[in-house]
C-alpha cells in the first residue's frame, strides 16, 4: 500500500462513532458483529473505560489492549477529527511568559528550521493523519515508537522514581503507574531543544498551520498524562496536562485520540530520505 495515501484509506472514525453509539440500522451489521457492536455502544454511551481483567506492571498494557499500532485521529484539514473523540484544540491565545513569547516567535521564523530535528514527549503523542505510533511492552517499561521519530519514548512501570541526577534529554524521563485501567505517566527532564509541542515547531511543515502559535517547551516542562481506552478499546485517549513555568503562566490540558489499527505496521522512516508529500509541500 502507498503509505502517502493512508489518510484516504483509514477506517472512518465517523463511521466507527456511529456504530459504537448505536447508529447501525437493522440488517446493517455483519454476521456475528451484533453482540460486539451492542456491547461497544453500551460502553461508549455510558462513558466507560474499556474494562478487562486486571494485572500489574507493564504486562497490564497488553492485558488491557494498550499495545499495538495506533493511528492518530484528525487531519490537516480537520485537526480535531470527528466527534465524539475529537482532539482538543491548542490554546488560540497561549498564556506565554516573556520567554515563551520570544521562543514561539523564534520557532515561527523559517530561518530557524532544522530538518529532521527530534521531537519531545508531547509531540511524540500529538500527530494528525500521517504517522502511526506503536506501543510495545517490555518487562519494566512501555515503549512508544512513532514512525516519523528516530527516538523511542520509554515509560518505566517498575515502580522507580525520577533520578535525582537526571540528565536532560529530548524525551525526558517518564514513569508510569496504573490507576485502575488508566495509565498515569509523569514526565520531567526534557532538554528544551525539541520542536514545538503542537507539531508545527521549527517549521516542521509550511502550511496553514504556520498561522497557529508555536507551543514551545523548556527544560522545566512537567507533563502528566492519563491514557485510557474508550469505545470498547478501539480508541486510545491521551489526556495531557502541561506545566512549564518558564514558558507559560499557567498549566493547561489537551486531549488527543488514536484509533487501533492492527492492519498496519510501523515502518522504518527517515525524513531526509523519504519525505511525506501533502499537497506540494514535504512533511519533515
Amino acid at each position: 500500500m502507498n503509505r502517502h495515501t493512508w489518510h484516504a484509506v483509514v477506517v472512518s472514525i465517523g463511521a466507527l462513532s456511529a456504530g459504537l453509539l448505536g447508529g447501525c440500522g437493522a440488517g446493517s451489521e455483519p454476521a456475528g458483529a451484533a453482540q460486539v457492536t451492542r456491547a461497544a455502544a453500551s460502553a461508549a454511551s455510558a462513558g466507560q473505560v474499556a474494562a478487562r481483567a486486571p494485572t500489574s506492571g507493564s504486562a497490564k498494557a497488553t492485558e488491557l489492549g494498550f499495545t499495538g499500532v495506533w493511528f492518530p485521529v484528525g487531519s490537516f484539514e480537520n485537526p480535531a477529527g470527528p466527534a465524539p473523540w475529537s482532539n482538543t484544540p491548542w490554546p488560540s491565545d497561549p498564556p506565554f511568559t516573556d520567554w515563551g513569547r520570544a521562543e514561539t516567535a523564534r520557532l515561527a521564523d523559517h530561518s530557524n528550521f532544522v530538518a529532521c530535528s527530534p521531537v519531545g514527549p508531547v509531540y511524540q503523542m500529538w500527530e494528525i493523519g500521517l504517522f502511526p505510533i506503536e506501543l510495545l511492552q517490555a518487562p519494566d517499561q512501555i515503549v512508544i515508537l512513532r514512525e516519523s521519530s528516530i527516538l523511542p519514548r520509554r515509560i518505566y512501570t517498575d515502580g522507580r522514581g525520577h533520578p535525582e541526577d537526571l540528565d536532560p534529554s529530548w524525551m525526558g524521563h517518564s514513569i508510569g503507574t496504573w490507576e485502575g485501567d488508566v495509565l498515569v505517566v509523569d514526565t520531567v527532564g526534557t532538554n528544551g531543544k525539541a520542536r514545538a509541542m503542537n507539531g508545527v515547531g521549527s517549521n516542521a511543515r509550511v502550511s496553514t498551520g504556520d498561522r497557529v502559535p508555536r507551543m514551545p517547551a523548556s527544560d522545566r516542562l512537567h507533563v502528566i498524562e492519563h491514557l485510557r481506552l474508550v469505545a470498547a478499546g478501539e480508541i486510545l485517549e491521551d489526556e495531557i496536562t502541561i506545566d512549564d513555568p518558564k514558558t507559560y503562566t499557567q498549566s493547561f490540558t489537551v486531549k488527543h485520540y488514536f484509533q487501533k489499527r492492527p492492519d498496519l505496521d510501523v515502518l522504518e522512516y527517515y525524513c531526509d530520505e523519504n519525505p511525506r508529500e501533502s499537497g506540494d509541500v514535504a512533511e519533515q
